[in-house]
């Protein structure tokens, strides 16, 4: 993993950071109001020479834009997994990401990190961090709160590798679907979902996080953003 500045609220400069050229921004969130309010906070701050929301990845992908920074909510409503989301506009695009989110899961921060993430800020960041920030991450460094730096050291946290199947046939199982549910809705037999629920589970104990039981392998599933765990009201 690369290794990631460790950052403070202030810029070195002891002020709002200056960016040496225009940037093209993209960000992905499925919250309309809160990307234009990052809009209007980061004129008076950076250079923008394009600003694209976007709800989802493939909106973003099929927008045409080439983008300095691609601002990512690690959470987004269409199901899409949250470091699958960091590859595909790494590879399509090769923008730096640097995720903004509430996400509080150091799993699915390490596995966005890992998938090539350029760095997490929390959307409660003041302005003058977020231009920081951005402005970082555009110029090729790393940015991570000294928090988060922390948590997502743990060198022993090793996600499985899991094919495209496996993956779907963990979310249906984590979300609360029976075998035979399952294969119905893959088009599969029976056996075949039950092979694929055992081959994940011996990946899981293979990387030193067992998930022997069904609660067990919906932790797993929740920790590395293949669901969302339960909600508060």
């Amino acid at each position: 993993m690369t290794e990631l500045r460790s950052v403070g609220s202030e810029s070195s400069s002891g002020g709002a950071a200056v960016s040496a050229r225009p940037l093209t921004l993209a960000a992905v969130d499925d919250v309309p109001v809160l990307l234009e309010g990052i809009r209007a906070v980061l004129e008076t701050r950076i250079a923008i020479a394009d600003y694209v929301c976007t709800a989802t990845v493939n909106d973003l992908l099929s927008s045409g834009v080439t983008p300095d920074v691609v601002l990512l909510d690690i959470r987004l409503n269409d199901n899409s997994v949250p470091h699958q989301n960091v590859e595909r506009i790494v590879s399509s695009l090769g923008a730096p990401v640097l995720m903004f989110s509430q996400e509080a899961r150091p799993g699915v921060v390490q596995t966005c990190l890992s998938a090539g993430a350029a760095g997490l800020l929390e959307k409660n960041a003041d302005a003058d961090t977020v231009a920081e920030a951005i402005i970082t991450v555009a110029a090729g460094e790393p940015w991570l709160s000294p928090e988060w730096a922390r948590l997502v050291a743990d060198a022993h946290w090793i996600m499985p590798e899991l094919a495209e199947r496996e993956q779907e046939v963990l979310r249906l199982f984590a979300a609360g679907l029976k075998t035979a549910t399952i294969a119905h809705k893959m088009g599969v037999q029976d056996d075949t979902v039950a092979t694929w629920l055992k081959r994940i589970r011996r990946k899981y104990i293979k990387a030193g996080r067992p998930a022997s039981t069904r609660t067990e392998l919906y932790i797993r599933a929740i920790e590395d953003g293949y669901c969302d765990g339960p909600q508060r009201q």
